[in-house]
């Protein structure tokens, strides 16, 4: 007898540009995995280079959200990053669950989010690699 497989959701991991490939998205990707069982992650960093993403990114990465049934965001420094606000306020209004990770918790979300502008989050990225240089 067969048995049926659980399905696995799908959980949109919206952060800052500035953290792919940084151990900063590899710690939240642990913390995520551990909060949350039985799902497959889309990790926006793994798209990188890709042709739709490189011409429409924001529309891509909103794309990316609508195939999901979780998203799950993270601050950079304290701060909504712009592309970040733009996916979870997305989601909130698919009616798609979203979670803030902070402190290694998940925290449900239910209301749009206010997020610093392009500019602010390019700033944001200076101020997060200069952190991590002057080590």
């Amino acid at each position: 007898m067969a048995t049926k497989k659980s399905k696995r959701r799908r959980v949109y991991y919206a952060h800052a540009m500035c953290l792919y490939g940084e151990l900063d998205e590899w710690r939240e990707l642990k913390h995520i995995r551990r909060e949350l069982s039985l799902i497959s992650i889309v990790n926006p960093a793994k798209y990188d280079g890709h042709p739709l993403k490189r011409k429409d990114t924001v529309g891509f990465c909103l794309r990316l959200v609508e195939g999901c049934d979780v998203v799950v965001f993270t601050r950079l420094l304290g701060k909504i990053a712009a592309g970040v606000g733009k996916e979870v306020n997305h989601a909130l209004k698919l009616g798609k669950p979203v979670f803030e990770l902070s402190n290694g918790r998940l925290i449900s979300r239910a209301r749009k989010v206010t997020f610093v502008s392009r500019r602010a989050t390019i700033n944001l990225y200076r101020k997060y690699r200069q952190r991590w240089s002057l080590d």
